[in-house]
């Protein structure tokens, strides 16, 4: 039975014992830690929450890896194509032309600098996409992630795998993508096409987004708490 939920700025109503990060990171609690909050990016409160468990020997969800990995999003979608998710084709590149060669437009393009949140970008003009490479890239001193745009792009709340959406594709990609990664909240950003969907990024939910029902739906299922492990 899990003994600890760490929330981050989240009022939760469940019976599981519950505490702040701020009261978490203060103490030596040794048990089972589910780190419950709207940020894992490395640097982020709720990083520092899954790590400071990890150093006192939890176990908690989720590890500090997979919060690096799922942020990255290379390494999200190699990770989820290897346990059989649909994965959108992608190229590390600073260079606009080898982008238009691999893919032509329109195009989807994450930044991978350290220094900024991965929120994408749409494309779909030449001249745009010279402009944008060079803001994203730090006049080419990082790369960024390439995707060609299949068809309509989506996102959806997951919440431990959960999402309201009716697409059973969809449903079944975010309980996929928690199991494989573990983060608790987040938001799946997915391009769906006539005949399939792809997985092409995740982020970060902004406190705004997570509604009283959301809250509702985060609480239950906390409190019956079984499979969040598994």
């Amino acid at each position: 039975m899990f003994c600890v939920l760490v929330v981050s700025s989240i009022d939760l109503e469940t019976d599981t014992p519950t505490v702040k990060p701020s009261t978490f990171l203060n103490s030596s609690i040794k048990d089972d830690v589910i780190n419950v909050n709207n940020d894992y990016r490395y640097m982020k409160t709720g990083y520092y929450v899954s790590l400071h468990a990890e150093i006192l020997g939890d176990r908690v969800i989720p590890s500090t890896k997979d919060c690096v990995d799922a942020y990255r999003v290379p390494i999200l979608l190699l990770r989820a194509a290897k346990r059989g998710v649909l994965t959108i084709p992608f190229l590390i590149t600073d260079s606009p032309k080898r982008i238009i060669q691999e893919f032509g437009l329109p195009v989807i393009v994450f930044p991978l600098s350290p220094f900024t949140f991965n929120r994408l970008t749409v494309i779909k003009s030449r001249s745009t996409l010279y402009k944008s490479i060079k803001k994203l890239s730090f006049n080419h001193r990082y790369t960024v992630c390439a995707q060609p745009l299949y068809g309509e792009l989506i996102s959806c709340k997951s919440f431990f795998g959960y999402c309201h959406r009716k697409d059973l594709d969809v449903k079944d990609t975010a309980r996929r993508v928690y199991q494989i990664f573990r983060i608790p909240l987040c938001k799946l950003l997915i391009q769906k096409s006539r005949d399939s969907i792809y997985l092409c990024g995740l982020q970060p939910l902004n406190m705004d987004e997570i509604t009283v029902s959301d809250f509702v739906k985060i609480s239950r299922i906390l409190s019956c708490g079984e499979g969040l492990f598994d």
